[in-house]
């Protein structure tokens, strides 16, 4: 490959990469603050582990076997499966309930239950009714599988914590009928179902120029979606 054809293939790959990155910038904003969150989560929580241990009179741990405790993987999921439970509430909820001059609602309109009930009618294949259903259907299996390794996880790292205390360990079903476990569940499904109360009733009254998030800045308070798309 001459010089002339390697500097083409350069600035192609470069465009290439300049457009990908403009549009998927979003995502990769996002993605990038949760990296930099676990990584934080992980260098934090293991100085924490290490403490605990310290205080029982343990050696350290190292921080490649600590990603692998039940303290380290608990504090991931027991705020992921509240979180997902937040969006597929909302996207589940948006398709049949409404919110005068909130923008993340549907226009408010008189609907009759015979009208939701042929709206949510069975579809013709199974197929058709997945995908129509698909978000909401995918956001609710990962609530599940987040909850069910959150229950896990944190019987693991109970147990982990009768161990430094000299006491026995926790099966997981004594530790689902703990009120800790479901004081924990419950104090991350309060806050995610506030947000959302917070930012449907926020969105009526409050606007940010060119979020579709928002409603344009001139709609008045009493209309009903028309983001800025």
């Amino acid at each position: 490959m001459s010089a002339g054809q390697r500097t083409k293939a350069g600035g192609q790959n470069t465009a290439y990469l300049r457009k990908f990155i403009s549009e998927n910038s979003l995502s990769l904003a996002l993605v990038t603050l949760f990296v930099c969150c676990v990584v934080a989560q992980a260098a934090t929580g293991w100085r924490a582990y290490d403490n605990a241990r310290e205080t029982a009179h343990l050696g350290p741990i190292a921080f490649g076997p600590y990603l692998g405790t039940g303290h380290f993987l608990d504090g991931i999921f027991s705020n992921w499966q509240a979180a997902i439970l937040q969006l597929a509430v909302l996207v589940a909820f948006s398709s049949v309930l409404r919110q005068r001059g909130a923008a993340h609602s549907r226009k408010v309109s008189p609907v009759s239950h015979g009208q939701v009930s042929l709206k949510l009618r069975p579809r013709e294949t199974i197929g058709s009714w997945l995908y129509a259903n698909s978000l909401s259907l995918a956001l609710i299996s990962l609530f599940l599988m987040c909850f069910v390794l959150h229950a896990l996880f944190g019987t693991w790292k109970l147990s982990e914590e009768q161990a430094l205390r000299s006491l026995p360990r926790i099966t997981l079903g004594c530790y689902l009928k703990t009120a800790s476990f479901w004081s924990s569940v419950l104090e991350c499904w309060e806050a995610e179902f506030g947000a959302i109360a917070i930012y449907i009733v926020a969105s009526i009254y409050l606007r940010q120029e060119s979020s579709p998030e928002s409603k344009h800045v001139q709609s008045r308070n009493q209309d009903t979606g028309d983001t800025n798309e």
